[in-house]
């Protein structure tokens, strides 16, 4: 048996709470070295989830020899040194969406990934959900049809009251820091739906700060400066047609829905009970004018081979990372492809740097192609 690759992960909270679990579900990676900006929150760090080398600068870390693979797990706004460092010392990326702090970074990053020749994937797993990939399969087979709309929603709860996000999340509403509704759930609704139909040629909409107000279970409150609510009008370069609203501060939590009309079938996602999770995720779908009914997903896609947990994850998010990194692992094994690579996530970056200037200007806009 090969060995196993050994991680180094840049994060202390998500990394280690849903990365972590998952790289070790592989059965072929081990989370060997932990990095924060402190030394003491790295040492804790380690010693909470038994890894053996705390690192308090990211640079060092991205130079150690005995790493393979880089897990950046950090704020978009400092993300990029850190995948330019690990690429420039070999390592292969895995990083947090979104992908980067603008359009300007994303070029940046992508261009060093194309000249380090390694393999670089986003963590934007919905692709790798079984329900969703059970549609790219039926696309692809025919069976559906040639697809021509699609329409897709995600509204969660995140920063509608003080007990639905912690204090901790106030970054999210400072816009140096490169996140917004529309920056982090368009990043991964945009990732499945260019996986599923393909690159978008031009984009219009709306965006704009629906809830002034961010209050918090310490009592602090803040007044965001990014877009809390997004509607996105897109065109697609094959012609398909779609719409994509967006939302983290909604009283109510309706969650994802995403429904794909094609010549013969139309085929619907839904998780109601808010981030698109795969093992919540249904699949549904209907023909010739009936009523949509729950479809059956293949079996390989509900137990991907060669994923064992030691424990149920607490999060369960880690069940649709785990394959990804898996898929990231073979990639480098046998030189398969990885998705989401550096090269859709440039796009997605492209898309939502389009969605910004549509906004701002009222007007259709082209969706940069390079």
């Amino acid at each position: 048996m090969a060995r196993k690759l050994k991680v180094g992960i840049v994060s202390a909270n998500w990394g280690m709470r849903a990365h972590l679990p998952a790289w070790h579900a592989t059965q072929e990676a081990e989370v060997t070295a932990v990095c924060t900006s402190r030394r003491e929150t790295a040492e804790a760090a380690a010693r909470e989830y038994g890894i053996g080398r705390p690192f308090w600068d990211a640079a060092t870390m991205c130079a150690d020899p005995e790493l393979d693979i880089i897990d950046v797990g950090t704020r978009p706004d400092l993300r990029m040194p850190m995948v330019l460092a690990a690429l420039a010392h070999g390592k292969h990326v895995f990083a947090s969406a979104n992908f980067a702090a603008d359009l300007h970074s994303a070029r940046r990053i992508r261009d060093a990934a194309r000249a380090a020749g390694k393999v670089c994937v986003l963590d934007s797993v919905f692709p790798w959900q079984p329900a969703h990939r059970q549609v790219k399969r039926m696309i692809e087979a025919g069976t559906t049809g040639a697809p021509f709309a699609v329409n897709a929603r995600l509204h969660i709860s995140h920063f509608a009251a003080a007990d639905a996000g912690g204090a901790g999340w106030k970054w999210f509403g400072v816009r140096k820091h490169g996140a917004s509704a529309m920056r982090n759930l368009g990043t991964h609704s945009l990732h499945l739906l260019t996986c599923l139909l393909g690159p978008v040629e031009e984009v219009a909409a709306q965006v704009k700060i629906a809830r002034p107000e961010w209050r918090f279970d310490d009592g602090t409150v803040m007044r965001p400066e990014v877009e809390d609510t997004a509607q996105l009008l897109l065109h697609f370069r094959s012609g398909v047609m779609g719409t994509l609203a967006l939302g983290w501060s909604s009283p109510g939590k309706t969650g994802w829905q995403m429904e794909i009309t094609c010549q013969d079938m139309t085929v619907m996602t839904i998780d109601e009970e808010g981030f698109a999770c795969g093992p919540r995720l249904r699949l549904l779908g209907a023909a010739g004018g009936k009523p949509l009914a729950s479809l059956d997903l293949d079996p390989d896609l509900l137990e991907p081979d060669g994923i064992v947990f030691a424990k149920p994850p607490t999060i369960p998010q880690v069940h649709d990372i785990a394959p990804a990194v898996k898929q990231m692992i073979r990639a480098i094994r046998h030189g398969e492809s990885a998705w989401p690579d550096f090269e859709a996530s440039f796009h997605v970056e492209a898309v939502l740097d389009a969605t910004r200037r549509a906004a701002a200007s009222r007007a259709w806009v082209a969706v940069e192609r390079d």
